[in-house]
């Protein structure tokens, strides 16, 4: 991939006099470019390229930065709401490295899938590099060397001629014998049958005596029914897409890492191609979401007993609902399982969701302007259907604002009087998504806690999450615009 070249330096918040942000124009890796202080809040500083380019991914070496964020804009942006983010803000340091002043100068490669897709599309000649680190009030910050890399281009994919020690066959036409497939069997056979002119040898003309006197040929001999063999441990549950519920770490952990060893295949969430939902306990929203769509929900023990037997069990024993009568033939239980294993129509979920992700955005900014509910139930509104008579009443509903388009956040821990229901109602209003569940889909985690010792695990797991106050969210919706998160961080 070619790689873009920097022009010049725009401006910068904070520079080392040794260490400037004209380093970062070299590719020397050498030459970093710092904070003038160690305990800035944040430093920033603007690259200006030889022209406009689209960047297909981003290299980015660290100089103690704890978060690096990556936005683009034009030679023409002056405010910062002219910058669009092209890499969210990706953790290169632990707390705890931090604070001892370890592993400095991580590296990390961001490709396409990592880049927010709407920006990486387009052609850009500006970029701004914001780094943070509110961990460390004695450190002083910064980027090691920053590379950005355009496309590549179809007929520019560079020719493998070795690899190691070794040198690769050149395939073309003109090199080496041209042998075709088959060819050596074909002669081999050819070499046999001119063998049988040959004189026999006395062991072969006794052996011939002992034959009929007319030569009949030989049936081919039937070929023996396979023994059954055990299942490799690896493809134990093979064709199972299975999704988790109710579990917490480090145990959730386990009963999906035990899941995939022996060949299942995870997803966060209920899709179409998930064949089982393993349930700690029934009633949670997912539970009711794939029993209305008629998949198969079974209890953890199935996972624990097929690993411990290292042999694949039926899951009818293990199901929910019930336990399946054992006087069922192991036929009838392997002719079952394959039917449910069979991807849920995308109807039916689509059905058992109830709202689409219009109706849920409409109804969100309406019961943001009701008056305070007395529950917490974030499930317990109506999803019912309005009928052809009530969306006639219904006055049309403006426009709503796309602040937190691309962004999935997760609500952790107890929130004061109904501040969660309105949390969930401004982010979905402003176009972004509430994930039930810890997963890897997680950008942005709100509490009203503080810092928890399990923020810096699910650090380790997803460099990319940020934790933030609940006051972000809400003033969003106040000053009707997205504003950077970086003031309303929560940290140790």
């Amino acid at each position: 991939m070619p790689e873009i070249k920097l022009k010049h330096v725009v401006s910068c918040s904070s520079e080392d006099s040794t260490h400037k942000a004209d380093n970062l124009l070299s590719s020397d890796t050498y030459r970093k470019w710092k904070a003038a202080r160690p305990g800035e809040k944040q430093v920033s500083v603007i690259l200006q390229l030889e022209k406009e380019e689209q960047i297909h991914s981003i290299d980015i070496g660290n100089e103690g930065s704890a978060f690096i964020e990556v936005l683009v804009g034009h030679s023409t942006s002056v405010k910062d709401q002219d910058f669009q983010v092209l890499l969210v803000t990706s953790s290169f340091m632990s707390p705890t490295e931090s604070r001892n002043g370890t592993n400095t100068n991580r590296v990390r490669f961001f490709g396409p899938s990592q880049l927010v897709k709407a920006t990486a599309q387009e052609k850009w000649d500006c970029v701004k590099i914001v780094c943070s680190q509110p961990y460390s009030k004695s450190l002083a910050y910064g980027v090691a060397f920053i590379k950005l890399h355009s496309p590549p281009d179809a007929d520019d994919v560079p020719k493998l001629t070795k690899l190691g020690q070794f040198r690769v066959k050149d395939e073309s036409p003109s090199s080496g014998s041209n042998i075709q497939p088959g060819s050596l069997f074909f002669s081999r056979d050819s070499a046999a049958k001119a063998s049988t002119g040959l004189k026999a040898s006395p062991a072969q003309k006794t052996s011939d005596k002992r034959e009929s006197p007319k030569s009949k040929p030989e049936p081919k001999p039937k070929p023996k029914p396979k023994s059954a063999e055990p299942v490799p441990f690896n493809r134990i549950l093979e064709g199972v897409v299975f999704v988790l519920s109710g579990f917490q770490n480090p145990f959730r952990g386990e009963l999906r890492d035990k899941a995939l060893a022996m060949g299942a295949r995870y997803r966060p969430d209920w899709t179409p191609d998930s064949t089982h939902l393993i349930c700690a306990f029934a009633n949670t929203p997912k539970y009711s979401q794939v029993k209305a769509a008629g998949g198969v929900i079974v209890r953890k023990e199935w996972v624990m007993d097929c690993h411990k037997t290292k042999q694949k069990i039926s899951f009818k024993r293990y199901l929910m609902d019930g336990v399946e009568s054992s006087s069922e033939s192991e036929a009838e239980d392997d002719e079952s399982e394959e039917e449910t294993q069979k991807p849920v129509n995308a109807l039916s979920v689509v059905d058992a969701l109830g709202l689409s992700i219009k109706s849920r955005r409409k109804k969100a900014v309406k019961e943001s302007a009701s008056v305070q509910v007395k529950d917490e139930d974030p499930y317990g509104g109506s999803t019912d259907e309005n009928t052809d008579a009530e969306e006639e009443e219904d006055k049309p509903i403006p426009e709503l604002p796309d602040f937190l388009t691309g962004k999935r956040f997760y609500l952790y821990g107890k929130f004061p009087d109904n501040q969660k229901r309105q949390l969930q109602r401004y982010i979905i209003a402003f176009n972004g998504a509430v994930e039930d569940y810890m997963s890897e889909k997680v950008q942005f985690v709100v509490t009203s806690e503080g810092w928890d010792e399990s923020f810096e695990e699910a650090l380790m797991e997803n460099g990319n999450l940020s934790f933030v106050k609940p006051t972000w969210i809400f003033a969003i919706n106040d000053r009707q615009k997205l504003l950077p998160y970086q003031p309303y961080t929560v940290v140790p």
